[in-house]
């Protein structure tokens, strides 16, 4: 499903009245009657009946939008109170002629346009039920002062008291931008049940407030009809991973298949007191599918390896007793453990040893196959980006960093790492000509140079622990030696980590099933998923 920005969406605006022949009347017609269909799915004539329902309109077109939504719940015999938040003069255009129609029907409508009647509104919020926000929409380019910042403090007072009150944005959450997902000074906040919203998707509902509101999964896309080749023209090139899609790369196995079907992938991980990230990234290669893994690890780690798996192989790589790859090590993987392989882990918990920043700069231009780079191998790499550039025009490599690595990899502040992931990890993955992973709450997953992007915006708070980056970073290897694309791989281990840590939620709450319970499920989420999707 993709994701737009504001610009985006006005393009589609504009070519739909200059190319096909709509009007803007049209567009708040069907905004807001399917606004209306929406609501009466999630509530149901009988509660609405019960209801008070207030609309409260700005005077712009997503004012409009509200007042459209008024006539429809007034015609159908809900009786609606609508609060304008200007005086009725000051309304024009289309806006304008959806009020006018409204008063002449009879409907009640309150004009709150000055801070003195700010109360009166106080007054009517305590005593609605459902609110719909009609304030301010995706046009908004300015902070929020004044009147208007004090009449969403005072739906957010409201909605905070210990009445329920159900908050319906129309199109975004007023205060909202829509393409930082940061609100402008102010904005609606709290109680939000849904947020139907018109043409597309917007971007900032999936980072800043937006992704800590968990927008998303509160969004309802309401169809108003605009051409759809439009729609495909001006997409922003980023898309929501959805389970159908990840379903289709799973096929189903052949009964006659082998273990040298599935590919071989090499796990290169470990140092003295990070075993753990070895085994974490390699289980999780066995368990998304790979025929076979083998755990390179410095040989002072490898009895703790055999004891932890048996359905892994290691290998011993030389360390003189020192608990970490040293750089005599490159030179028996390149002579004993690159061959034959399909994909490449490097980097879970090696540290950061001089010898290791050595073992890795001799052994990663030898690899000729995909290799997906995490963790420590990250933070050596952001010492010498004029190498990892022109590494990665020689081989494909995927980078799987974590906010503060991607700190140090760019060079760019962390803040402003977060405020806009989007720009800044298309921007590295085109300059480097690499594969991103940029990992947060949520995870952006860029293609090679940044030409496709996806957002896997599902959360599971038992993730919330060590080990899950190294789990990520196996499962991309195994189903790369599966046979899917590298871009495809990322795409599928980011949404079934996810998916398998949700599934586990029911058993273990919130915390205390970390990586590898998470990665033992994997096969079972894959499994579920499946059958979740044929019944559909």
């Amino acid at each position: 499903m993709e994701l737009y920005f504001s610009e985006n969406l006005k393009k589609i605006d504009e070519e739909s009245y200059s190319a096909f022949g709509y009007s803007e009347n049209i567009l708040m017609e069907n905004a807001g009657s399917g606004c209306y269909r929406e609501i009466l799915n999630i509530y149901g004539k009988s509660f609405l009946r019960q209801s008070l329902i207030t609309v409260i309109c700005g005077k712009g077109n997503n004012g409009g939008d509200g007042l459209v939504l008024s006539r429809y719940l007034f015609n159908a015999g809900f009786n609606p109170k609508t609060v304008i938040l200007a005086e009725i003069s000051s309304y024009k255009g289309i806006a304008k002629k959806n009020l006018d129609i409204l008063v002449n029907l009879g409907a009640e409508v309150t004009e709150i346009s000055k801070e003195d009647k700010i109360t009166v509104l106080g007054g009517i919020l305590d005593k609605t039920d459902i609110l719909a926000d009609a304030v301010f929409g995706v046009g908004l380019n300015r902070e929020i002062d004044g009147f208007f910042k004090k009449v969403i403090e005072i739906i957010n007072e409201k909605s905070d008291c210990t009445k329920h009150r159900d908050i319906i944005c129309i199109d975004i959450p007023s205060g909202l931008n829509a393409d930082t997902g940061e609100f402008m000074g102010a904005g609606i906040r709290n109680n939000i049940k849904k947020i139907l919203t018109f043409g597309g998707l917007k971007t900032g509902f999936y980072i800043n407030d937006g992704e800590k509101l968990l927008l998303g999964e509160k969004t309802a896309l309401i169809d108003i009809n605009q051409p759809a080749q439009l729609l495909k023209k001006h997409s922003a090139g980023i898309e929501i991973i959805l389970p159908e899609e990840i379903v289709g790369c799973f096929k189903d196995r052949k009964k006659t298949g082998t273990k040298f079907d599935y590919g071989h992938l090499l796990v290169i991980a470990g140092s003295s007191g990070k075993s753990g990230a070895a085994f974490m990234a390699s289980y999780a290669g066995f368990k998304g599918g790979a025929g076979l893994v083998t755990a390179a690890v410095p040989a002072k780690l490898n009895d703790v390896m055999e004891a932890k798996t048996d359905e892994i192989m290691t290998y011993p790589i030389f360390d003189d007793s020192r608990g970490f790859f040293i750089e005599n090590g490159a030179e028996i993987i390149k002579e004993n453990l690159l061959k034959g392989k399909n994909a490449v882990v490097m980097g879970p918990g090696i540290g950061l040893k001089e010898e290791t920043k050595i073992f890795l700069h001799r052994l990663l231009p030898e690899i000729k196959v995909p290799v997906i780079l995490d963790a420590d191998a990250l933070n050596i790499l952001s010492e010498d980006t004029p190498f990892l550039k022109k590494t990665a025009g020689k081989t494909d490599l995927i980078l799987t960093p974590h906010f503060k690595e991607m700190e140090r990899l760019s060079g760019i502040d962390r803040k402003s790492i977060e405020k806009d992931p989007i720009g800044t990890g298309k921007n590295f993955a085109k300059e480097f000509g690499v594969y991103l992973m940029l990992k947060g709450s949520s995870i952006f997953i860029f293609d090679k140079n940044g030409e496709r992007i996806s957002l896997q915006c599902g959360h599971s708070p038992l993730l919330a622990s060590g080990g899950s980056g190294d789990a990520l970073s196996g499962l991309i290897g195994a189903f790369i030696c599966g046979g899917m694309s590298l871009y495809m791989s990322m795409k599928c281990a980011a949404f079934i980590l996810v998916y398998s840590a949700k599934n586990l939620e029911s058993e273990y709450g919130d915390f205390g099933a970390g990586a590898v319970k998470i990665t033992e499920n994997i096969s079972k989420a894959v499994n579920l998923i499946k059958n979740q999707q044929k019944e559909i």
